[in-house]
């Protein structure tokens, strides 16, 4: 099939179930979805040629968070990764790491949220089985993701399961926290919101971190992130 032929299939299927949710569509290098509510931002995308489609996973911007962080922008934009929608910009908090990047052959294994990349897609039949699978994770897993993280001492709990572990925030199939040059800022303000108890300890962490030569260039974002943070009450009480 050409990647044409494949991309109205998706979007076609696609839009019958998510424009009623609210979501709107962009094509751009990838088939990318996007809503808007007063809270949240929730986005995914396709990955899509003529020999492999990777549906990703849901990613959701928490509008508290990058309210904050847009602050920083200022100081050093680099720092700052914005994901773009229609001229639009956003910054992701969360990401479901669930779906991987690890690639399965069409027909010879069953989809699995283990498996993100897909090979041997090439008839209609095939790329709707693919759909049904992936629309399933939409409205299932992937809202389960959703719901489930709406609330940031959920975040909180996830990325000190992961410090307890030595984990990073970002690794694949268990992270929590979207990549980006940021993400050490999206974490310590998570720990401000929410009153918790271990934040001077992750402060601390992070002093040592940027204070670290190889750091030096994004100490002064992280320092005008303190003084923001010392006027931000929390919200939640851990």
């Amino acid at each position: 099939m050409l990647k044409s032929e494949k991309q109205k299939i998706i979007t076609l299927r696609l839009d019958e179930v998510l424009k009623p949710l609210g979501f709107r569509r962009e094509i751009m290098d990838d088939i990318r979805y996007l809503r808007r509510t007063e809270e949240y931002v929730d986005s995914f995308y396709l990955l899509l040629s003529s020999w492999i489609i990777e549906g990703r996973g849901y990613s959701r911007e928490h509008k508290e968070i990058a309210d904050i962080l847009w602050k920083l922008e200022s100081v050093a934009p680099a720092q700052i990764q914005s994901w773009s929608f229609k001229k639009e910009r956003y910054i992701m908090t969360i990401y479901d790491y669930s779906i991987s990047s690890d690639c399965g052959f069409y027909g010879k294994k069953s989809f699995d949220m283990k498996l993100g990349n897909w090979f041997d897609i090439d008839s209609p039949e095939a790329l709707n089985d693919y759909l049904d699978w992936y629309i399933s994770y939409l409205l299932g897993e992937g809202q389960e993701f959703l719901d489930y993280y709406s609330y940031l001492p959920n975040i909180l709990k996830k990325m000190d399961e992961l410090d307890a572990t030595n984990t990073n925030w970002w690794e694949n199939k268990i992270g929590i926290l979207a990549k980006g040059p940021s993400i050490y800022f999206t974490g310590l303000i998570i720990s401000k919101l929410c009153n918790d108890p271990k934040y001077e300890e992750k402060l601390e962490r992070f002093n040592a971190y940027y204070s670290e030569d190889k750091n030096e260039e994004k100490l002064p974002t992280f320092e005008k992130l303190k003084e923001i943070l010392e006027h931000v009450e929390p919200r939640y009480n851990v």
